[in-house]
C-alpha cells in the first residue's frame, strides 16, 4: 500500500464528483487504482502500488470541469502542493507536445509562443512567491489557452496536409439509428453511414422467436440510400440489454456462450452480403451487466467472434471500448487497462478488424471524465499502436433543460456543438481514424443527447456536420 497527500489551498478546485475517480498513471500507461478522499483542504490518495506515477484529478478551472495532470510523483512523508504540481504537470504536457510537433514540422505562431512564455513566467513566480496557489492557477489558465492554440494549429496543418494527398478523406461519418430517420433529408445531408441498432432483447423477446420487421426496415432504408452500414452491438456487456428469458443463464458461462453464439450466428446469417461490418461487442473491457470476470468476458468474446466468422468469412468485426482512458479501474474490480484488454484479447486468438472508442463525456458510470483535445490526440495516437483502424463513437453531452433561462439552454447547445466539432476535427487529423459516429439520432434510451428532439427540431450539431460534409467527405 502507498499514500500520497496533497494540500489544496483553492476553494472548489477539486470537483467533488470526481474524487472517487481520481487515479494515477505510470509511465507505461498502467492505471493505479486509488482510494481518494478530500477533507479540509487535503486530498488523500491511498494506492495499491507504490510506483512513481502521474495524478489525474477532475478540477474546476474557470467554471469548466476537466481532468488535470501532475508530472510523475514519488511517495514522500510531506504533502505536495496540488496547485503547483498541477501547473507543473500541465505545462510539461504542453511542452512535450509542442516540442514533438514542431520538431516534426508544425509551424508555431507568435500568439502561441507568447502564451507559452506567460505560462512559464507564472509557474516560475508560483515556485518562489508566497502567493503560490494563485500564480499556479494563473499558469494553468495560460497553459490551457496555449493548448487550445496548439491544437488548432496542429489539426489545421494536419488536415491541410491530408487534403494535399487525397481529394476526399477515406472516412465514414454516420449516426446510430433504430428506425428509418424521421428527418431523412437532414440525415442524408450530414452522414454517409448508418450505425444500425441491433438489440438482443428487441430482436428475440422470447427464446427462439425473432422479430425482424423493424431491423429489416432500417437495413432496406440504408441500402436504398446507399449508406455504408454498420450493425451492432450484437452483445452489450456494459448495460443489461439481454432479453428477460436469459435471466437464469446470464451468470452461467457455458450456457451464456451457447446462447450468445447462437444469437450472433442467427443475426449475421440473415444479413450476409448486406451488412459486412459488425460491432459484435460493446463494453467488454468494463463489463457490468452480468458480473462476469475479465477472464470470463475474454472467453465469451472470443467465442462470439468465432461464431460470426463461421457464418461470413469476409465479415469485418469491431468491438467498442467504454471509458478508453480507464476511469472504470478506480470504481470496479477490473485490472486490465483498456488497451491491454484488447491486446490480451488478440493474443487469445480473436481477430479484430477495427476498434471503436466510446467518447461520451460526463459524470455517468459509462462516461469518460471531461478532457481537452490534447488528451484526445494522445489517446488516438496511443490506440494507433495496435495498427488497427479506429472508429470514434461520440455522443452529445446531455444537459438538463433550464426552465429559467432560454439563453442558458442556447449557451449549452453552443458548447455541445463546439465539443462535437472539436472531436470530429481531431479525428479527421488522424490517419488511423476511419470512422466517426454519433450515438443517438432520436432515441430516448440511446447514449447522449438526441440530434432530433421529441418536438422534431434539429440540434445545431447536425447543421455543423452538414457544413463539414461539403468540405471533407463524399455524400
Amino acid at each position: 500500500m502507498g499514500l500520497i497527500q496533497f494540500t489544496v489551498k483553492t476553494d472548489n478546485l477539486v470537483a467533488a464528483e470526481g474524487v472517487s475517480k481520481t487515479d494515477f498513471v505510470t509511465f507505461d500507461g498502467r492505471v493505479i487504482r486509488t482510494d481518494s478522499t478530500f477533507n479540509q483542504g487535503t486530498l488523500r490518495c491511498v494506492r495499491g502500488q507504490s510506483d512513481s506515477s502521474k495524478l489525474r484529478v477532475l478540477c474546476n478551472i474557470d467554471g469548466q470541469q476537466r481532468v488535470v495532470h501532475t508530472t510523475s510523483l514519488r511517495e514522500t512523508q510531506t504533502n505536495y502542493a496540488l496547485e503547483l504540481e498541477l501547473a507543473r504537470g500541465e505545462l510539461a504536457r504542453l511542452r512535450n507536445f509542442y516540442a514533438l510537433w514542431t520538431g516534426a514540422g508544425l509551424k508555431s505562431s507568435p500568439a502561441l509562443d507568447n502564451v507559452i512564455s506567460k505560462a512559464h513566467k507564472e509557474f516560475s513566480s508560483g515556485i518562489f512567491s508566497e502567493h503560490q496557489a494563485t500564480a499556479a492557477l494563473e499558469s494553468i489558465r495560460h497553459t490551457h489557452k496555449a493548448i487550445g492554440l496548439l491544437i488548432d494549429a496542429y489539426t489545421r496543418q494536419r488536415i491541410t496536409f491530408r487534403q494535399q494527398r487525397t481529394l476526399n478523406f477515406p472516412m465514414t461519418v454516420g449516426c446510430r439509428i433504430s428506425k428509418p430517420p424521421s428527418e431523412e433529408g437532414s440525415f442524408c445531408d450530414a452522414f454517409n453511414a448508418a450505425f444500425v441498432r441491433t438489440t438482443w432483447r428487441d430482436l428475440e423477446p422470447k427464446d427462439g422467436e425473432y422479430q425482424w420487421a423493424e431491423l429489416d426496415a432500417i437495413v432496406d432504408w440504408a441500402t436504398a440510400h446507399k449508406m455504408f452500414i454498420v450493425g451492432g452491438p450484437l452483445l452489450d456487456l456494459s448495460s443489461d440489454y439481454f432479453p428477460a428469458w436469459m435471466e437464469p443463464w446470464k451468470r452461467d458461462l457455458l450456457n451464456l456462450q451457447s446462447f450468445t453464439s447462437d444469437f450472433v450466428e442467427t443475426v449475421v446469417s440473415r444479413y450476409v452480403g448486406r451488412i459486412r461490418h459488425w460491432e459484435v461487442i460493446c463494453g467488454p473491457n468494463r463489463g457490468g451487466a452480468n458480473a462476469l470476470s475479465e477472464e470470463q468476458r475474454l472467453n465469451l468474446i472470443v467465442r462470439a467472434i468465432e461464431a460470426a466468422q463461421e457464418v461470413d468469412e469476409q465479415i469485418q468485426i469491431s468491438l467498442r471500448i467504454i471509458q478508453p482512458w480507464g476511469e472504470y479501474l478506480s470504481t470496479t474490480e477490473n485490472r486490465l487497462p483498456p488497451i491491454q484488454f484488447v491486446d490480451t484479447l488478440r493474443r487469445s486468438g480473436a481477430t479484430l478488424s477495427e476498434v471503436n472508442l466510446d467518447l461520451r463525456f460526463g459524470g455517468g458510470d459509462l462516461e469518460s471524465l471531461p478532457r481537452d483535445m490534447l488528451n484526445l490526440s494522445q489517446l488516438l495516437d496511443h490506440w494507433s499502436l495496435l495498427q488497427l483502424p479506429l472508429n470514434v463513437m461520440a455522443a452529445v453531452p446531455t444537459t438538463p433543460h433550464s426552465a429559467d433561462s432560454d439563453a442558458a439552454d442556447s449557451a449549452h447547445e453552443l458548447t455541445q456543438m463546439q465539443l462535437m466539432e472539436d472531436l470530429f476535427v481531431m479525428s479527421l487529423s488522424k490517419e488511423r481514424v476511419t470512422g466517426f459516429y454519433c450515438l443517438n439520432w432520436e432515441d430516448d434510451d440511446a447514449p447522449g443527447g438526441r440530434l432530433v428532439r421529441p418536438d422534431g427540431s434539429i440540434h445545431s450539431v447536425l447543421y455543423k456536420f452538414s457544413d463539414l460534409a461539403e468540405t471533407h467527405w463524399p455524400t
